[in-house]
């Protein structure tokens, strides 16, 4: 039969073999006659010097579950010797399965033994965990980092301590047999990762040199730099993982960009400094120049082929060896206040020049940083300046007015001799006390304000306040100050003069107070209109009652002839005109008395209003047919409905009033927003008015036509009521084509 086995008696513990197979004897190299009749152990006994050869052992306890099971009994995969020709012992390993064949009564008859000879795929695979137990003690001891993942997933299966270290973990417990992305969240959108995914996908090797990953340390994410080679693992002809290898090159990355931003930064400064208009100086400690920009080598007359020879003492002949010595390393201590020296071109002229130095490191060695200016000009203006400055104090001195001058930082730098007389000090007092000791307290912060404002935007400032004199007694001075500039566009100072005041302001208080005088005789003389006005109506209408009742007797009686009667109409048109004056005075009284702020605002529907005039007018038979058109594009607005219905009571009566005889009667009205105003706007196509007479229009009892009843107060209310409101009335009148009234009432907040 095909197979390698064997059948033996089960008589333990000898367990004789009584039949095999050909294939069994060719597995094991023994001849039929040799093993037929022998106990299996006999034929195959353990090898003495191999504790790990435990076939024997394992081969009689599965003989013996068989036996004890009646059922087959699987063995694992065990090391099994057999001696070869020379009787010497040979590695192999097997697999068998022990099967017992029954009886009819169930007994044991045989044990059928089958076996398989691994030996070659054993020792293949002792060979290839030999190779990874030496790979991974190499990835264990390299250097550099290495990882072994699996999968799509990329699940790490094994990593070296470096790898670890790279990670951000302690203990390769932490990420052995985890997702990366598990391990190391913060890859998740970093390429990193998806470059790792492409290599299991496609096969594709990757490496790259100084690849940045963002990884977590502590609660930030710290940017790393890392050489990285990523190797597909293929096993069986199909990629299984990656064989990640990586080195953390973040510290030679920041140096080299450390050391190009210093050369970049060095870059930009040279060119900087070309373009500057001062020189740029650099200065080693022996003296010598390491850099000169254009600007100092124009200046001092030399050329960049020159400069390597140059040394301070030949350009600074204040500054010789050991003056510059102290000056060097007193710059690498502390910081050196701005201060002024002297230069020589290289054809010997010596000229001033504002210096500011600083002590620097570079390249771990020390040097002197300067930045001068030539200030040659500013040294003349300065001396011009001075003897102006002396002509100025001669004519300041002379003059009979306070003459003073203030720094920029707000500092009395002059006073002139009048100033001094007033203060009672002298010149040197004037100037360490400067000016607030003198200002009135109350006048101080004002005047701090008005000065700071005006040296701020440059600009002329005059102000009011009380200084005191050298009595002691407060003045008031009226001080007005201007910039004064230097040549170059600078503040140099402010130039101001001071005068006395105090007779101006007191006769302006008493000016003041005659002004309160006649507002409280004018509001008298207003509470009297309205008081005369109010005792007047009565007796008025009792007259007009009267003139009714003798009018009335007389026509009972016949005595009222043609000439009486028209007597009678005349004196009573007479009171009816003197009625009306008498309300239009109460009107304007109670007018003048009322304080804008104090009427009623409230949402006013303008068409009602208009309807509501315009339904008085015609009752009142005193106007001709008119057409009137309303174009009302603001229908509603807030104001004192009062006021309003006699603003637009007054314009529309006025309208219809002066209507042309010569043409069919027109007005429009309408309403429209203007910027922050409601313009209430009215033209009609009436008599009109020539120019001067419109100049009197708003006058108070100024009538220009005679034909109509009127007291000429209507126009004077309108605009009294529309100023008193913030607002203003514009007119335009051409007689004998129309007036066009235009009145602005600011809108409501």
């Amino acid at each position: 039969m095909p197979g390698s086995f064997l059948v033996a008696q089960p008589n333990p513990p000898h367990f004789t073999i009584l039949e095999v197979s050909d294939d069994f004897l060719h597995t094991a190299g023994k001849e039929r006659h040799h093993v037929i009749g022998r106990s299996v152990f006999e034929v195959f006994p353990e090898n003495p010097q191999e504790n790990a050869a435990t076939g024997p052992s394992t081969l009689k306890e599965s003989f013996h579950k068989a036996l004890a099971s009646k059922k087959p009994d699987h063995m694992p995969i065990v090391r099994y010797d057999v001696p070869n020709i020379d009787g010497q012992f040979e590695e192999r390993y097997w697999a068998a399965c022990n099967k017992p064949v029954l009886n009819e009564e169930g007994e044991v008859r045989y044990l059928i033994h089958s076996t398989s000879d691994i030996t070659d795929q054993v020792l293949t695979s002792h060979k290839i965990e030999e190779t990874e137990s030496r790979f991974r003690h190499m990835v264990e001891q390299a250097p550099v980092a290495f990882a072994l993942t699996r999968g799509a997933d990329v699940v790490i299966e094994s990593v070296n301590a470096p790898m670890v270290r790279l990670m951000g973990k302690e203990k390769t417990e932490e990420v052995l047999g985890k997702k990366m992305i598990d391990v190391l969240p913060e890859v998740e959108n970093q390429p990193i990762l998806a470059i790792a995914k492409n290599v299991v996908q496609t096969g594709d090797a990757f490496r790259g040199n100084e690849v940045p990953v963002d990884l977590q340390e502590g609660d930030i994410l710290k940017k790393h730099y890392v050489n990285v080679s990523y190797t597909p693992l293929i096993e069986a002809g199909k990629i299984t993982g990656v064989i990640h290898v990586a080195q953390d090159v973040t510290e030679q990355v920041l140096a080299r960009q450390k050391v190009e931003a210093s050369q970049e930064e060095l870059r930009r400064f040279k060119f900087m400094a070309d373009q500057a208009q001062d020189s740029f100086v650099l200065m080693r400690e022996d003296g010598s120049f390491a850099y000169l920009n254009k600007n100092a080598l124009e200046i001092w007359g030399y050329s960049e082929k020159e400069a390597p020879g140059l040394r301070v003492p030949a350009v600074d002949p204040v500054y010789q060896e050991d003056m510059f010595k102290q000056l060097f390393a007193k710059a690498q201590k502390e910081t050196i206040p701005q201060f002024e020296t002297l230069h020589r071109r290289k054809d010997g002229h010596i000229f001033p020049v504002e210096a500011r130095v600083v002590g620097l490191l570079l390249d771990g060695e020390p040097h002197l940083l300067a930045i001068t200016r030539d200030i040659t000009v500013r040294k003349e203006m300065e001396a011009a300046l001075k003897e102006s400055e002396e002509r100025f104090r001669i004519m300041a001195d002379a003059a009979p007015n306070m003459v003073w001058a203030i720094s920029p930082e707000a500092e009395l730098t002059y006073v002139n001799t009048s100033f001094l007389s007033f203060l009672g000090i002298g010149y040197e007092t004037a100037l360490r006390d400067n000016w607030i000791p003198y200002v009135h307290p109350d006048d101080v912060n004002i005047a701090i304000k008005t000065l700071g404002g005006a040296i701020q935007n440059q600009g002329i400032f005059t102000i009011e306040h009380r200084m005191r004199r050298q009595d002691g007694v407060y003045r008031w001075l009226l001080s007005q100050g201007a910039p004064s500039y230097l040549p170059n566009g600078d503040i140099y100072s402010y130039i101001g003069s001071s005068i006395d005041i105090t007779d101006l302001k007191q006769a302006e208080e008493a000016l003041a107070q005659k002004n309160t005088q006649l507002v409280r005789t004018n509001t008298d003389l207003d509470n009297f209109v309205y008081t005369a006005s109010h005792d007047l109506r009565s007796p008025i209408t009792t007259i007009e009652a009267l003139i009714g009742f003798l009018k009335d007797e007389l026509t009972d009686t016949d005595c009222l002839n043609s000439e009486t009667e028209s007597i009678l109409n005349r004196v009573i048109t007479s009171m009816s005109r003197l009625q009306r004056t008498i309300q239009d005075l109460t009107n304007i009284s109670r007018l003048q008395n009322t304080n804008p702020e104090n009427l009623l605002e409230e949402s006013i529907n303008v068409q009602e209003v208009y309807e509501d005039i315009k339904a008085d007018l015609v009752a009142s038979n005193s106007t001709q047919p008119c057409h009137i058109h309303t174009n009302f594009q603001v229908p509603q607005l807030r104001f004192s409905k009062k006021n309003f219905r006699s603003i637009l009571y007054n314009l529309l009566s006025n309208a219809l009033k002066y209507q042309s005889p010569d043409r069919e009667c027109s007005i429009q009205i309408q309403t429209r927003l203007e910027e922050q105003h409601v313009v209430l706007e009215m033209k009609d196509n009436g008599l009109g008015l020539p120019a001067h007479q419109q100049e009197q229009l708003f006058t108070m009892f100024r009538r220009f036509h005679d034909h109509v009843e009127g007291t000429g107060v209507g126009l004077f209310m309108v605009k009294r009521i529309v100023e008193n409101n913030k607002g203003r009335i514009e007119v335009d009148s051409k007689e004998g084509q129309g007036t066009e009234f235009r009145v602005y009432l600011p809108v409501a907040d």
